[in-house]
């Protein structure tokens, strides 16, 4: 059997952009993941202070959880904590 030098040349070609293609698949499921962690500690951190604000009014605003300014008001209808843009209520 004779093989062809351009074979093998297409064949490397395939198995790098196929490696290539399950490394960026794993790279953005993972920066997914990490997007959604970090709205999560957001929604966790926004109820911790909202609960903080019911125990006492001396509470600090803004209060600051890792590198965050979260920002407490109080409606008629509503507490809030707004954080990188994202506003969080809750009913009283």
């Amino acid at each position: 059997m004779r093989r062809h030098k351009g074979f093998v040349l297409i064949e490397s070609l395939t198995a790098l952009f196929i490696s290539l293609l399950i490394l960026w698949t794993l790279v953005y499921c993972v920066n997914e993941q990490f997007t959604l962690l970090n709205n999560w500690e957001e929604k966790v951190s926004s109820d911790k202070i909202i609960l903080l604000h019911l125990k006492s009014d001396k509470i600090p605003n803004p209060i600051i959880i890792k590198d965050k300014k979260y920002y407490f008001s109080q409606d008629l209808n509503f507490y809030q904590v707004k954080v990188n843009g994202h506003a969080y209520k809750i009913k009283k």
